[in-house]
């Protein structure tokens, strides 16, 4: 999936960004906690530019919106779900959704933009109560703003310090073995003496 990921962000750049952004907010499952922070990444060696990176998917994620909530808004919950579900679209997170819209109204929209999985389903059910497209679109841009710019600064400087990560986590990746090995003789020690203990019986 990385490879894959790769290949497309370098071979399209903000067009495909753009695209998966767009995706990512309809419900279609594509992760912007991956997609964004690997196009910061390649902002760190110069192939995307940071401010071009958070424009774009900011402009996704309001385009994203506006069709979700069209949909919401024209063909309701039931037939949401009938033809989400081809997508693997998940019936409790609409209805957690639901729920925090239903108590918080734009300000959920804002907050649910921030919130990983819910951030996809946001827009659904604020069309299927009728939000005011006045009182939506600022509360999503607000959330995508926030969401989209950390994650493609996280990606930047995990991109910037990643020779230096990768030193910490080498000497953490050679002890995971050796406790991972332990474990293994361990637990084949353990299978083989299994019917060896008997238990002690008082006179």
């Amino acid at each position: 999936m990385v490879h894959s990921l790769e290949q497309l962000l370098t071979s399209f750049g903000y067009v495909a960004l753009f695209l998966l952004t767009v995706a990512q907010c309809t419900g279609i499952p594509v992760s912007s906690e991956v997609v964004i922070p690997f196009a910061g990444l390649l902002v760190a060696n110069g192939t995307l530019s940071l401010p071009l990176v958070i424009l774009v998917t900011v402009l996704g994620e309001l385009v994203g919106a506006l069709i979700a909530y069209a949909i919401g808004d024209w063909v309701g919950r039931p037939a949401v779900l009938a033809f989400g579900r081809r997508f693997h679209f998940r019936e409790g997170h609409l209805e957690a959704a639901e729920r925090w819209i239903a108590r918080r109204g734009a300000v959920a929209v804002a907050v649910g933009r921030c919130v990983p999985i819910i951030r996809s389903y946001t827009s659904f059910p604020a069309g299927f109560a009728g939000m005011p497209l006045s009182r939506f679109l600022p509360a999503t841009l607000v959330g995508a703003l926030v969401w989209d710019s950390a994650l493609a600064v996280a990606g930047m400087e995990l991109g910037k310090h990643y020779a230096d990560i990768s030193k910490v986590l080498k000497p953490l990746g050679y002890a995971a073995v050796v406790l991972l090995a332990l474990a293994l003789v361990y637990g084949v020690y353990r299978w083989n003496n299994r019917g060896t203990t008997r238990p002690t019986t008082k006179e």
